[in-house]
């Protein structure tokens, strides 16, 4: 058996069927054989080893747990899913992470059959897949400079200025490649919740031209302007995703669209990316505590902390609802550092431009 092969061995210890054969597999195959479809799109989506040894895991114990209660795989409901969890005794962070799994599994189903329902998805809408909440989570030093290195990574085929490429010449995973790189960057570097980021417009942007970027912000719930500074490290991958989206003539003006049609983004799709980007940058093979966006917004907090920024200003720059949510965050950080063996408000970063923001 190859090394290849070998990477991909269902539970029961059979070598899955033919890549072309799980590559292909449809609705009704998945619903004969989840295993072995599973592994299929494993494969597929070039999961890292390890990521793909603890997925292969994660899904074995569902459709174990599923065949002792005498459900018929891939027929749960959000409860049963919830039900699911509970007999576990899963960490809050893994909780998570199983539902979002299985969300990911029945995205990839809706696309063999339409208008599938998608019980993960519910059941996170629902909170069911919460259980008790996790201390304020941030990003460690290392990590974060392996995430920046990531964002900051040359891209392969960068778009040049004297001689862009016309639509025809970018490809989709171009396209995507550069939205997500700098989607992962405003999330780190600006602070931005997923609502915030799937409905930021290109007009909001500031410094397009050169020198500091920012991006004007509204709050939704009570009309506060505010204006949200970005890290240097977000400016280079930004316009080059902007010189990207215009030279492939994407409609709308939605930062982050999912197609070139300027349709809106998925919740669930941004999680996914920033997933898989933080797997890439290697941030998530060492970690304990669970990696989102709402880390990457606390981490951006937690820079601005360690830039010397008053937590009343730091609340302003992030859009929080009151000036005491910068102090609660700010108590998070140092509880969590204690919590990991950090000294207290860390390392100095370079500080945005307008950091203070007040």
């Amino acid at each position: 058996m190859t090394q290849a092969s070998a990477d991909f061995v269902t539970a029961d210890g059979e070598t899955p069927a033919t890549s072309g054969d799980l590559f292909d597999a449809d609705l009704d195959a998945w619903r004969k054989h989840p295993d072995r479809a599973f592994d299929g799109w494993l494969a597929r989506h070039g999961f890292r080893h390890g990521t793909a040894v603890v997925y292969r895991a994660m899904w074995g114990k569902l459709l174990r747990w599923s065949g002792e209660q005498g459900l018929t795989p891939l027929t749960w409901s959000a409860a049963q899913i919830g039900a699911f969890l509970d007999a576990q005794n899963l960490h809050k962070r893994h909780r998570y992470r199983y539902a979002r799994l299985i969300e990911r599994v029945f995205h990839h189903l809706s696309q063999l059959q339409q208008n599938l329902h998608n019980p993960a998805s519910q059941a996170v809408k629902s909170h069911l897949a919460d259980g008790e909440n996790d201390p304020t989570a941030f990003l460690l030093p290392g990590e974060r400079d392996l995430l920046v290195a990531r964002i900051l990574a040359p891209a392969p085929e960068p778009v040049a200025e004297a001689a862009r490429p016309d639509s025809q010449a970018i490809s989709p995973k171009q396209w995507k490649r550069a939205r997500d790189v700098a989607l992962l960057a405003v999330l780190l570097g600006g602070g931005l919740k997923v609502a915030e980021a799937r409905a930021l417009r290109v007009e909001a942007i500031e410094g397009l031209g050169g020198g500091a970027m920012a991006i004007r912000m509204v709050r939704t719930d009570n009309g506060r302007a505010y204006t949200v500074p970005l890290f240097g490290f977000v400016h280079a991958p930004l316009r080059r995703w902007l010189e990207t989206r215009a030279a492939a003539e994407t409609l709308g003006d939605l930062v982050f669209p999912a197609m070139t049609n300027g349709r809106a983004m998925h919740a669930a799709s941004v999680y996914r990316r920033v997933e898989i980007l933080l797997e890439e940058a290697g941030v998530l093979a060492g970690r304990s505590e669970r990696a989102s966006p709402q880390t990457l917004r606390n981490t951006c907090g937690a820079m601005h902390f360690d830039a010397g920024t008053p937590p009343a200003a730091v609340a302003q720059l992030l859009g929080m609802r009151d000036m005491e949510s910068g102090w609660r965050l700010r108590a998070a950080y140092e509880a969590w550092q204690a919590r990991t063996g950090l000294p207290v408000m860390g390392r100095p970063l370079s500080r945005p431009n307008g950091g203070s923001g007040a």
